[in-house]
């Protein structure tokens, strides 16, 4: 694989670049501040309808509560959100510190992927090491930081296993279709173009100045 440090931003555009992901990430922290705000309202409106259609004098003692949204419900909700918020922060922060980085031996900021999980297997710990990943591994860190996506067939096939439908676990299992693959098993199904595009996505993803196809952003 090429060097591809020649064509790396000059050091005087870093300023820029971080002040660009300082407003990036300014603009989507209100986003999802708002978003918070108008789940928190659908769900309050919500209750106030169904409230709207009871008979007071017949059917409140018949009406199912349990399908109301209640003040545990909301700390729910918005613990979540919160949660979410503080991970996507600090995702920023990492990813701005790692666009700093020059030289092959200066140490990578590792990062969670968007469930806020970090890896339980050995990432990249520098610029060079990053550089040199093999197509294992850069396959394996594609499926865990969600670069690679389950396929329909995969999801269709969760969705519609018996065991699913009795327990209801879909998000989860959904979710479990990238943790449970075994990667020397599937490395034959990605081209040597196809990992270094990965490559690229997943660089991009950390904000690493890496590209192995890309001759642009």
């Amino acid at each position: 694989m090429s060097d591809n440090s020649e064509n790396a931003p000059n050091i005087t555009d870093l300023p820029k670049k971080i002040q660009d992901l300082e407003s990036i990430f300014e603009i989507q922290s209100k986003l999802i501040a708002t978003t918070k705000q108008k789940l928190i309202e659908l769900q309050l409106n919500e209750v106030k309808s169904k409230m709207k259609q009871l008979d007071t004098n017949n059917n409140i003692e018949s009406t199912n509560t349990s399908d109301f949204v209640n003040n545990e419900d909301i700390v729910q909700l918005v613990t979540e959100l919160q949660s979410q918020l503080d991970s996507f922060e600090d995702r920023t922060l990492r990813r701005t510190y790692n666009s700093s980085l020059n030289s092959n031996t200066d140490k990578i900021a590792p990062l969670s992927n968007k469930d806020g999980d970090f890896p339980d297997f050995q990432i990249p710990i520098t610029i060079d090491e990053f550089k040199n990943l093999s197509k294992e591994k850069v396959i394996e860190m594609g499926f865990f930081y969600e670069i690679i996506l389950p396929t329909k067939e995969e999801i269709d096939q969760v969705l519609n296993s018996d065991e699913n439908k009795e327990q209801n676990n879909s998000k989860i299992d959904i979710i479990n279709i990238n943790k449970n693959k075994n990667i020397s098993q599937i490395l034959s199904e990605f081209s040597d173009e196809q990992v270094d595009e990965i490559f690229d996505d997943l660089a991009r993803f950390f904000g690493i100045k890496l590209r192995r196809v890309s001759d642009g952003w």
